[in-house]
């Protein structure tokens, strides 16, 4: 199983770790960054505004780039889809009555539950969990050569 690896350019991280941040946000700097303005298609527009903060605070990282578009979508999108759930769930109940008079499941619970999972899955694939963030991308390229080095500068407690 991989690893994945610290992305921390505060002060207070190790040397490494801030070093392989720079590698992964000057990696970035060859691609665009996020477009913010939504697309055309989402015309929800609570979906729209969120849609472009979230853009905007992701371009701020210096982790993500254009090539994440798919992702965000998936995002804000099935975030519009769970509240649209969960008000069908508000007014209807979980079950509803047909007119035959049989008992059936709200199509809206799994609605909720396929669009809560997706929801978690892209978060963290944008790095808005606590675990994601500390792991968003594994850059961990040891060379034969100074693989015992890096190794050492890695486990290191001095700086």
């Amino acid at each position: 199983m991989t690893q994945n690896i610290k992305l921390d350019d505060s002060k207070d991280a190790r040397k490494y770790q801030r070093e392989r941040t720079e590698k992964v946000k000057d990696l970035n700097k060859s691609f665009d960054e996020l477009i913010t303005q939504p697309p055309e298609f989402i015309t929800d527009e609570n979906t729209r505004i969120l849609y472009e903060y979230l853009a905007k605070q992701l371009n701020k990282s210096g982790y993500i780039n254009n090539t994440d578009q798919s992702i965000l979508l998936t995002l804000v999108i099935n975030i519009q889809a769970l509240e649209s759930a969960y008000e069908s769930l508000n007014s209807v109940g979980a079950t509803y009555t047909t007119d035959n008079g049989m008992i059936k499941k709200n199509p809206a619970t799994d609605v909720i539950a396929n669009t809560s999972t997706k929801i978690l899955s892209a978060s963290s694939a944008l790095g808005f969990s606590p675990a994601s963030r500390a792991s968003l991308i594994n850059l961990a390229q040891v060379d034969s050569e100074d693989s015992a080095q890096k190794l050492m500068e890695m486990f290191a407690d001095d700086e």
